[in-house]
């Protein structure tokens, strides 16, 4: 389910698509908070939770239907708080305090259709102790959300690194994360393997919340551009895990992603983009987000913060033609895949 920041977020989002008149992408973000309520009633501990969430599901899935059969109605202005079309200042429109031009597209009604409510307004609500959705003052709230590319980063930094490596008089950089408390980082293979030299760079180090320890390379496939390196968590203290896509047939071509790396070697930074292909002729993930030197190994997240794939290269032509905003990335699955054989054939446990 959702954590309240998350469900700001989409319903800022939703708001402000609603005040520009883009009705199917608006309910799109209000689907996602619709889904995570009704699952919070599903779970609701009390009666009364349950009959507050009702109530608030009855009055937003007729919003969503209101969008998804009239567009930005009257009912639907009220209900985010905005003013009616006849009031609303041309002037206005253009404006947007976040970015919104990745959100995908609308997907069919996901919950059962419920009883009608009288009114124009939600019902009230306070979330009780231990609440796993809490949906009151959200119009107030829209404000204090920065976006969901500043949120899956500020969630996510503590357990993506810079890679630094030296020797033979070069040095370069990259990008890792962590994906076990027990000291195991993914990058690419690339990254960390001198080309001219035939061999792995014998200096291989991480910087990783303010420190830096050593890496050393466990195993690696250069058909997937993947490296599995060790290092040592107690050299590594406050660091966190990426949490991994659970199932990468999933992920859906247009969907949001957000890619955190170390480009140029400049420090941590996030970029955010779109799914191109989850799968191209040559099994990679293809998306849009900014990817340049430094980037590789970078993890791609989706909207939960949920890491979908490992970055790994940039397309700058095709068929003679100059490309822009193709990245690469191998996707989840395939890493999965590998991290399990590597796992099987040397006895360990990540």
């Amino acid at each position: 389910m959702l954590t309240k920041k998350q469900i700001v977020t989409l319903f800022s989002n939703a708001r402000e698509l609603a005040r520009l008149d883009r009705p199917r992408e608006a309910r799109s973000n209000l689907l996602m908070i619709l889904e995570s309520a009704a699952e919070s009633r599903r779970k609701a501990p009390t009666i009364l939770k349950r009959a507050k969430l009702e109530l608030f599901l009855d009055h937003w899935i007729a919003v969503s239907r209101d969008l998804y059969s009239n567009g930005v109605t009257d009912f639907v202005r009220e209900s985010f708080g905005l003013p009616k079309a006849e009031e609303t200042p041309r002037a206005e429109i253009p404006s947007a305090p976040f970015p919104i031009s990745s959100l995908p597209a609308p997907a069919p009604e996901p919950i059962p259709a419920p009883t009608e409510t009288e009114g124009n307004a939600p019902a009230p609500y306070e979330a009780e102790e231990g609440s796993d959705i809490d949906i009151s003052g959200l119009i107030e709230e829209v404000k204090e959300t920065q976006g969901l590319c500043a949120e899956v980063f500020e969630k996510n930094k503590s357990a993506v690194a810079e890679i630094y490596v030296t020797g033979n008089g070069k040095a370069a950089s990259g990008t890792g994360f962590v994906i076990s408390e027990k000291g195991y980082l993914l990058t690419n293979d690339h990254v960390v393997f001198d080309v001219e030299n035939g061999a792995y760079y014998p200096k291989i180090s991480m910087k990783l919340g303010g420190k830096r320890c050593r890496l050393d390379v466990l195993f690696s496939d250069k058909k997937t551009d993947i490296a599995l390196c060790a290092f040592d968590p107690d050299e590594a203290a406050g660091s966190t895990c990426v949490k991994r896509f659970a199932d990468y047939s999933l992920l859906q071509q247009g969907a949001d992603c957000i890619l955190i790396g170390n480009g140029f070697g400049m420090g941590l930074a996030p970029f955010s983009g779109e799914v191109r292909y989850t799968r191209d002729g040559d099994g990679n993930l293809v998306h849009t987000a900014p990817s340049n030197p430094g980037d590789s190994g970078a993890p791609v997240f989706n909207r939960k913060g949920e890491c979908i794939g490992i970055n790994k290269s940039k397309t700058v032509r095709v068929n003679e033609e100059a490309a822009d905003g193709i990245a690469n990335a191998t996707p989840m699955d395939t890493v999965e895949a590998l991290l399990a054989k590597w796992c099987r054939h040397n006895d360990i446990e990540l």
